[in-house]
């Protein structure tokens, strides 16, 4: 209930215009790795492996205690709904002049009226997705408004077998 509560102050800050940034030159691949790493024992245990497949190292002006939010939900999302025994990915590259940071599971894939509406505040998606999940339907949405507040864009689509949510944040002026 805790968790509910803050997710429902952090997304008024973020609706209201009253969300206060630090951003600061940060290592996104550090930053995600540090969060894979933290988030390894969680998929340990319903034998979800956590991989990187391509990680180039990218320096963004960010929050990062709001970025680790951000990674925190996305690969946590990936680790629930990926059947057990399946593995999550996660990709950092540099695209024409966006740092991009893409999650993939397995998840069977999201079914394509629903891909629209994943971000909204509430969106649960159907009943194989939901069950046993506590979440309130607000970490997407939370998700989309940090990574907005950054100038940054997130999307989500299917890929064989599963989802891909890609987080796309602009690269430091040179």
């Amino acid at each position: 209930l805790s968790d509910m509560v803050d997710d429902l102050f952090e997304l008024s800050r973020i609706q209201s215009g009253t969300l206060r940034l630090a951003p600061r030159l940060v290592a996104l691949d550090d930053l995600v790795s540090d969060e894979v790493a933290a988030l390894e024992v969680v998929a340990g245990e319903r034998g979800i492996s956590l991989s990187a497949r391509m990680v180039e190292p990218v320096v963004v002006n960010v929050d990062d205690r709001a970025f680790t939010r951000v990674f925190n939900n996305l690969l946590g999302n990936a680790i629930r709904y990926a059947p057990e025994g399946s593995t999550v990915t996660v990709d950092i590259r540099v695209l024409a002049g966006w740092a991009a940071v893409s999650v993939s599971d397995e998840c069977g894939g999201i079914p394509e009226g629903d891909l629209a509406s994943v971000f909204d505040m509430g969106w649960r998606g159907e009943d194989r997705r939901t069950r046993g999940s506590s979440g309130g339907g607000l970490g997407l949405a939370i998700v989309q408004g940090l990574v907005q507040a950054h100038n940054g864009d997130v999307s989500v689509r299917n890929v064989p077998g599963g989802c891909c949510f890609e987080v796309r944040l602009p690269l430091p002026a040179a």
